[in-house]
């Protein structure tokens, strides 16, 4: 009887599963519907990046979302494709979370606040990112604490990026500073 190996690694069970089958790297380049994209070909260049290679587009189906949503793959996203029966499929999940530091621009009460996300311009030095909108941020601590309005307007904190439960789902913005900390014993 031939050995299950046991994988606890992506890219191992991304091996076992296509030993049999086409693979190919791919950058998605644009959303059809549901869970299905349109990907060109890549591969990597001398300097180790990515470039796309000839003219042939493929239709990909992305199994990590649901056929009956709409896709959150982004455009341009590198991916490998396998093919499957003659389908390609990709297996991308969305990001959960993402962090970028933010400017608090002004205060909405009971702790939601209107922010901008910045990026470093040097040591300690943050600008607005070109192009950033504004967005509605909430701070946790203020939530489970106490009223709003107790940041600082021109305080950078660090904002992450949830998605809700929504269908699709919807980002929400909340960040954690401690507003109160000098007044708990």
């Amino acid at each position: 009887m031939p050995e299950q190996k046991t994988y606890y690694d992506a890219l191992g069970r991304w091996a076992q599963a296509s030993a049999s089958k086409a693979a190919q790297l791919v950058r998605v380049v644009a959303h059809v519907a549901g869970n299905r994209y349109t990907a060109r070909p890549i591969s990597f260049d001398a300097a180790g990046g990515t470039e796309i290679i000839g003219t042939e587009t493929l239709s990909v189906v992305n199994l990590a979302e649901p056929a009956d949503a709409d896709g959150q793959v982004q455009p341009n996203t590198d991916a490998v494709a396998v093919d499957v029966g003659g389908r390609w499929v990709v297996f991308l999940r969305p990001i959960p979370a993402a962090f970028f530091p933010a400017k608090v621009i002004a205060s909405q009460g009971d702790g939601a606040y209107t922010v901008r996300e910045q990026i470093a311009t040097g040591a300690g030095t943050f600008a607005d990112a070109p192009g950033a909108p504004d967005l509605t941020a909430y701070n946790l601590a203020e939530l489970s604490l106490g009223p709003g309005a107790a940041v600082d307007d021109g305080t950078i904190v660090l904002v992450l990026t949830v998605m809700d439960n929504g269908n699709p789902p919807v980002a929400r913005y909340v960040f954690d500073h401690p507003a109160y900390a000098k007044y708990l014993d």
